[in-house]
């Protein structure tokens, strides 16, 4: 007995199964056998026929596939456990093939795709060719029937045709169409048959292909078969047709076909894929029970809903006034994904306000791709908020993206056979399991990184490494140098500049940083052990031992990791599973394999939290027509849904289209309609709506459209707008914005946060809050212990000290990255720090050679004779400098003075080195603003300390300049002022900037007037000529975001820093050499 039960409720379907599963079976141990098209429905009826029947036991839940493969094992003979002819152990199969294919006539096509392609590629064209097959089994048994017996399916079929025959050629017919075949004879023959269950119910298929309907309409005749479909509409609607078809077959017809109707619009132009499958099962004459409940006309939502039901186009005519204060069916447009799901929590909160019986377990959240959105909701609803604690769960993600580890393996896997450049294997050093494996802790990272940077290490595993890759072959720069150095200086410390068999030794290596220098060394050995071990192909079965064997290698995972790694390991189980099952023992890339489980871990959805509580964030999928209270759709943008599949170019089905067919346009427009009937109070839409950059509107998906201009056809408003500016919600681009907590807005949050922000703005107006309000507290007692150098570095720029040294805030473009390609020519400050050293060098009378071989050594040479070219042109020019500075250098004393200075209640420590001329210093290419200054302080510490023997002068030479500075008075009063302002900056930002207060010292020294001078420090500021403005510093556009800093402040300041480095007597403009 086959027999239909149709309802537009799920509710009302389960009431209905519930009646039959309890009539008890003959045999009292024999399962009740149900059939769902997903796991999340098997779930949800186990719950509900619990709640009816007070117990839900001995029931199992297959698939409607599993179930007919277990009637083909159960009645027939000879049929194997596990399908030899699903796709994924078919593409095996394919591939075994497509390796001997002949270059013969009918495989032209195939060889001329595959012409100088890899195993990639061939493989990806046979899980291709798998798909195609499996979905000719299904919807094109006469072709397969005619391709096995000689024939011709359809045009264009040659190769197609003859590579189906050599598959079934290889082994016993246990495929679809043959075991259904004989499952049909043997219906037929009026035998008795054993082994078939005394009923099954399938349970919320929205389609099965005319094939399964054909087997369980055979099956019904043996036994009773119960069909519980959802239905949106309770008459007949088979032959219904949307307006673009009826306009279509009129126009074809000349007018003949002018009787079709259209029904209900929405039901017409989203309900193909039901309205084909209902019409193949009426044709079978089921047995029919209808339990259809209309939802009534309470809101804007169940109108539509029962305007669906009963088959109804309320049109133009209807003049229906639009609901009021219905939040029944509602439209948010945002400027993007993140802004999407932050208006999301403030509707569920206002939701769960106004609604007290409301749980988060009655809110169902769906998005066209929840990869792209599940960052965006952990963010949203992770963060803390008194009055927004939402309960949710994130389902359906794909394994290789949601597990940290196994985005690790692969990861480690392209690290393996690729460059080994710097970022990335530090990058894996990330992972909290691969420290684990080699003794490091998270603490070792920023020492590891500064290690890997200062000695020279950028990419390579080291010059054989290069040369195999067409490149020379030299270590400079690879991890085998920087290794080399690492452990050299550890076991030679103090070498200095002094070569060990042409290798510099690292210095910077002591105690208990020998631990982690030995962890990092046996992790680059083991990822450069890596590429050998990738490099071949291998047998399927020899990749699978090889893989699982370095995920021991490389991963210790915690007690809570290793549901990731045994995830990795069962992948790799599945696939060598089903290449034994296709009998492929031929050998393969690890691109190939790889390629395969990522492939197989991004199918594998995680279903495991559906339905745990709380609100559920899922994938909007076939199959996930559940009743919700609310039902929320976000992410229904243009483009993304309805979801767009192309077929291969030999996909034979896609040009000859069947009633039945599946279509992933149709499934998802019915799957849109499955959910509006699904929605009990709310159903709500989110879609990304207006430029993020312009604010120009985008355009939802093209349903959310239809059912906006539904919804304008079918009602009316007195609002300025019309019904859709009504329904339909604009937001703004700032969570902040004013316009959330103003009245008559219709918009609202939830957000204190996000209204302190708001308020804030409003008081202020347009005037933007300084990053530092009010001063920081003062700092510990020991910071009034000052190195010199700190000092230096604090008036270099005020303002990044204090952000760094005090808040931890670095704001450098490409900060945290390391170099990952070896240098090619020196920039402008390796440039000058060469120079400054060969200077140093042709002063002291050592050999370049010496320093060119340790820079070499070093990676801080472009290699071979490029570098030395560079060397010998930049040693030139440095040769010359030093020339012209020999009539005023005075080699410094052999011991650097110690410094110690009590000022107050700070202390000022350091070292500096003088001659007996006093200080010297020189640029090779230029003196710059803070070198000056730092000139400057050190002079001032020079004529506070007053030593015997040394002149209480200093001088600093670049090219053509020569900068003196002569003794000070009262020396020891000017360093306490700057001790002083340097201890104020340490508090808040300081109106104090060298580029901008020299200028404006310098012209005030001059002679000029204030207005001038600080004009011309405005220019340097930020002025419109200036290429390179001061202000363009991310630190100080942070601290002062706005208006003129340039100020008294600042004229204060700068007097008292800068001004004095222009006294008459002390400082002095540069003179000419």
């Amino acid at each position: 007995m086959l027999k239909l039960y149709q309802s537009n409720r799920l509710e009302r379907l389960v009431d209905l199964l519930a009646a039959v599963v309890s009539e008890p079976l003959d045999d009292p141990l024999a399962p009740e056998i149900i059939a769902v098209q997903h796991p999340g429905m098997a779930r949800w009826l186990s719950l509900r026929l619990a709640e009816r029947l007070g117990i839900c036991a001995n029931v199992r839940f297959p698939l409607p596939a599993g179930f007919v493969w277990r009637i083909f094992r159960g009645l027939l003979e000879g049929v194997p456990e596990h399908n030899g002819f699903e796709p994924a152990v078919l593409g095996w199969r394919i591939l075994g093939l497509l390796d001997g294919l002949e270059n013969s006539r009918p495989f032209a096509p195939v060889h001329a795709y595959l012409a100088g392609g890899d195993d990639v590629k061939r493989y990806e064209l046979a899980r291709r060719i798998a798909a195609a097959f499996d979905q000719y089994l299904v919807y094109r048994p006469d072709w397969i029937t005619a391709w096995e017996q000689g024939g011709r399916g359809v045009e264009g079929d040659a190769w197609q045709a003859e590579l189906w025959r050599r598959l079934a050629a290889q082994g016993p017919g246990t495929h679809w169409v043959r075991l259904q075949q004989r499952l049909y004879r043997l219906l037929d023959s009026g035998e008795a048959v054993e082994g078939l269950p005394p009923r099954v119910a399938l349970f919320g298929t929205p389609t099965l292909s005319p094939g399964y309907l054909e087997i369980l309409r055979r099956l019904s005749e043996r036994m009773d078969v119960h069909l519980f479909l959802l239905n949106p509409c309770a008459g007949y609607w088979t032959d219904i047709v949307d307006e673009a078809q009826k306009a279509r077959r009129e126009q074809e017809s000349g007018g003949a076909e002018a009787y079709l109707e259209v029904g209900n619009p929405l039901l017409a132009s989203w309900g193909r894929q039901g309205r084909d499958f209902f019409a193949a099962i009426l044709d079978y004459d089921p047995g029919s029970l209808e339990a259809f409940e209309p939802p009534g006309e309470g809101s804007l939502l169940h109108r539509i809903q029962s305007d669906i039901l009963h088959l109804r186009d309320r049109g133009p005519g209807s003049g229906e006034l639009l609901p009021r204060d219905d939040p029944s069916l509602q439209f948010h447009s945002c400027h993007s994904a993140m802004r999407e799901v932050e208006v999301l929590k403030d509707q569920l909160l206002e939701l769960f306000r106004r609604n007290p019986d409301l749980e988060p377990s009655d809110v169902l959240v769906m998005t066209p791709d929840i990869d792209d959105y599940a960052p965006y909701v952990e963010a949203v609803f992770s963060a803390a908020d008194a009055q927004g604690g939402i309960p949710w769960q994130i389902t359906d993600r794909s394994a290789a993206l949601e597990s940290p580890l196994i985005a690790a393996f692969f990861n480690l896997l392209k690290t393996g056979r690729g460059r080994f450049d710097a970022n990335g294997m530090l990058a894996l050093l990330e992972v909290p399991a691969i420290r684990r494996r080699f003794g490091l802790a998270e603490g070792d990272l920023g020492l590891i990184a500064r290690w890997v940077e200062q000695s020279g290490i950028r990419w390579g595993r080291d010059g054989g490494d290069r040369a195999d890759r067409g490149l020379p072959d030299t270590d400079q720069n690879s991890w085998r140098a920087g290794l080399d150095r690492l452990l050299l200086g550890y076991a030679l410390p103090g070498g200095g500049e002094r070569l060990f068999q042409g290798i510099l030794p690292y210095d910077e290596i002591e105690g208990a940083a020998a631990s982690v220098l030995g962890g990092l060394h046996a992790f680059a050995g083991a990822v450069f052990g890596l590429q050998p071990r990738l490099a071949c192909d291998r047998p399927v079965e020899a990749w699978g031992r090889e893989l699982l064997a370095m995920l021991d290698d490389f991963f210790l995972p915690s007690e809570d990791e290793e549901a990731q790694a045994q995830g990795l390991r069962d992948a790799v189980e599945a696939m060598l599973e089903q290449v034994r099952r296709a009998g492929f023992g031929g050998a393969v890339s690890v691109d190939l394999v790889c390629g395969h489980l990522e492939s197989q871990l991004a199918a594998g959805l995680d279903g495991g939290r559906f339905l745990s509580g709380g609100v559920t964030f899922c994938a909007l999928a076939p199959m996930r027509s559940l009743p919700y209270q609310v039902i929320c759709l976000i992410g229904m943008n243009d483009g993304r849904f309805p979801r767009q599949r192309r077929a291969p170019g030999f996909d034979l089905m896609a040009r000859r289209f069947r009633p039945g067919d599946r279509c992933r346009r149709a499934d998802d427009r019915y799957l849109f309609l499955e959910t509006l009937i699904s929605a009990r109070r709310v159903l709500y839409i989110s879609y990304v709506g207006q430029d993020i950059r312009d604010n120009s509107p985008i355009p939802p998906s093209v349903l959310v459209d239809e059912l906006l201009d539904y919804l304008e056809r079918a009602f009316r408003t007195d609002e300025e707008g019309g019904v859709r500016r009504a329904l339909l919600s604009r937001h703004p681009l700032q969570p902040f914005s004013r316009r959330y907590f103003m009245p008559g807005t219709g918009l609202f949050s939830y957000s204190g946060d996000m209204c302190r922000a708001s308020r804030a703005m409003l008081e202020q107006g347009h005037e933007i809050r300084p990053f530092i309000e009010r001063p920081l507290p003062e700092p510990e007692p020991e910071w009034r212990q000052v190195e010199l150098e700190q000092l230096t570095r604090f008036f270099a720029n005020p303002v990044r000290y204090l952000l760094q040294r005090r808040l931890g805030l670095y704001l450098e473009e490409g900060e945290g990255l390391l170099e990952d390609r070896e240098p090619f020519e020196l920039d402008y400050f390796t440039e000058n720090s060469l120079a400054q050293r060969l200077v140093e060098a042709e002063l002291a009378g050592r050999d370049a050679g010496q320093l060119f071989a340790c820079m070499r050594a070093a990676g801080e040479l472009p290699h071979g004779r490029v570098g030395a070219r560079i060397f010998e042109r930049v040693r030139g020019a440095a040769v010359n400098f030093a020339a012209g500075l020999k009539t005023h250098y005075e080699p410094p004393l052999a011991e650097p003075l110690e410094v110690d200075l009590e000022l107050g209640d700070m202390r000022l420590r350091g070292r500096l080195d003088v001659g007996r001329g006093g200080l010297f210093g020189y640029s090779v290419h230029g003196i710059w603003d803070h070198q000056l200054l730092g000139l400057w302080l050190r002079h001032l510490v020079l004529n506070a300390l007053d030593p015997a023997g040394v002149d209480p002068v200093s001088r600093w030479l670049d090219k053509e300049r020569l900068y003196r500075f002569g003794p000070v008075e009262q020396a020891m009063d000017r360093l306490g002022e700057l001790l002083a302002i340097y201890w104020q900056g340490l508090s808040h930002p300081l109106r104090l900037f060298p580029k901008s207060g020299l200028e404006y010292a310098r012209h005030l020294s001059s002679g000029k007037d204030e207005e001038y001078a600080l004009n011309k420090a405005r220019d340097r500021w930020a002025g419109e000529r200036n290429p390179n403005p001061e202000y363009g510093n991310p630190y100080y556009q942070l601290a002062f975001p706005t208006g003129d800093v340039l100020d008294e402040e600042f004229k204060e300041l700068s007097s008292k820093v800068f001004l004095p480095l222009f006294e008459p007597g002390v400082g002095a403009a540069p003179s000419p050499r």
